[in-house]
């Protein structure tokens, strides 16, 4: 009787299966609320803030690193004369994500900040503060948002 049941389910499972293998539908019909004007546009300050977030915690673990590998230097790469940071490859602003900020009465306050040039895709990393008292800096490194293929014509 289990056999059967067994069997019986295993059947029903790989019928299933054969029935749903092709049954995806076209980009046009998944992404049918979206525009071609916003899937061509660039990422918003929301998206890059979590790449460049998602970049400094889980793929460079650069947190984990800044002790080591940081540098005390301000970066040569930013121009801070008029007290805009200002990139000097392009002259255009940098853009600044506040990454970690805490308060401001706790004893071993952090801040990370990323400075993140559009036009060059890369960002500089900032870590201030801790038992240490550490301001160091880690970067460039550049960020590529690499975007699905579509099978739309």
């Amino acid at each position: 009787m289990s056999k059967k049941l067994l069997f019986l389910a295993l059947c029903a499972a790989v019928n299933t299966g054969a029935q749903c293998a092709g049954a995806t539908p076209p980009d046009s019909v998944l992404r049918a609320d979206i525009t071609p004007e916003e899937l061509n546009a660039g990422p918003s300050s929301h998206q890059m803030k979590g790449a460049i977030l998602n970049d400094v915690r889980i793929w460079r673990e650069l947190d984990k690193r800044i002790a080591v590998e940081g540098y005390k230097e301000f970066p040569k790469a930013i121009n801070n004369a008029s007290g805009i940071p200002v990139c000097l490859y392009d002259q255009t602003e940098y853009e600044i994500f506040s990454l970690k900020s805490d308060l401001a009465d706790q004893p071993y306050r952090v801040e990370e900040t990323a400075y993140y040039c559009k036009k060059e895709s890369v960002y500089f990393y900032h870590y201030q503060g801790g038992p240490k008292r550490l301001n160091l800096w880690l970067g460039p490194y550049r960020i590529e948002r690499k975007r699905p293929k579509t099978d739309d014509p």
